[in-house]
């Protein structure tokens, strides 16, 4: 999923290391974008590279890379975060009706 506006993304056949997002046009064979993407572990990569990748939102030829849910952005919609944080907010402003 597009970790810029959250689209699924193309099919396997399709992927590529210079696939764009068909909706917003970014690149998606970035670290953030990456099932192995683990912010705080050795090059925040949960495989065994060799060589880290400075820019985690630009496109990189790692050959690790598969399909990930964007890191922060939980079920992996932002649409799904905005809803989360206002029905929070709704729960907290009911406590003092």
């Amino acid at each position: 999923m597009c970790l810029a506006c959250g689209t699924p993304f193309p099919s396997r056949d399709e992927r590529g290391f210079r696939s764009l997002c068909p909706d917003c046009g970014r690149e998606l064979h970035t670290c953030k974008n990456c099932a192995f993407f683990k912010p705080g572990v050795h090059y925040d990569c949960a495989e065994t590279v060799q060589d880290p990748v400075f820019d985690k939102e630009k496109a990189n030829l790692c050959e690790w890379w598969r399909p990930g849910n964007p890191k922060g952005v939980p079920g992996g919609s932002p649409g799904t975060e905005k809803r989360a944080e206002a029905s929070a907010k709704a729960k907290f402003d009911e406590l003092f009706k």
